[in-house]
């Protein structure tokens, strides 16, 4: 590829945005970071990998969820992505040495984390969905 080409491509990317770079909505983020965590629940009852796959899924989600509250400058909830984060990694880690017990001993401690954010920042509407509240 000769440097011409490689300085356009460059460009190209740099004008137009890495797509990674790119917000999902948020909505999304969440209906997954549901999915996953039921996977979870089950996943703790005998598959040590599986947890390991499904903590990970978890800790990149609560990163978008950071990233997602960080624009807001809202404290508590980046505070709870953070902490829910770290929950994850623990859990990972206990289940990456196959200690499921304690995986699920610690993966219980994210509920709180969920909810705190779910109880300051999500309205109900009268349709059943919900609205976001920075």
């Amino acid at each position: 590829m000769g440097t011409k080409t490689l300085m356009t491509l460059l460009f190209v990317v740099v004008v137009s945005g890495f797509p990674a770079a790119q917000r999902r909505p948020y909505n999304v983020i969440m209906k997954e970071m549901g999915a996953a965590a039921d996977s979870l629940r089950k996943d703790l009852e005998s598959d040590p990998a599986a947890v390991v796959a499904t903590a990970s899924r978890l800790e990149g989600l609560l990163k978008e969820t950071e990233d997602f509250w960080t624009q807001f400058k809202t404290k508590d909830a980046i505070e709870a992505a953070k902490g829910a984060r770290e929950v994850t990694l623990a859990v990972a880690a206990a289940a990456k040495s196959k200690d499921l017990q304690k995986a699920s001993n610690t993966a219980s401690g994210l509920g709180k984390f969920c909810a705190a954010c779910h109880n300051s920042h999500r309205e109900q509407l009268p349709d059943k969905t919900y609205r976001i509240r920075p």
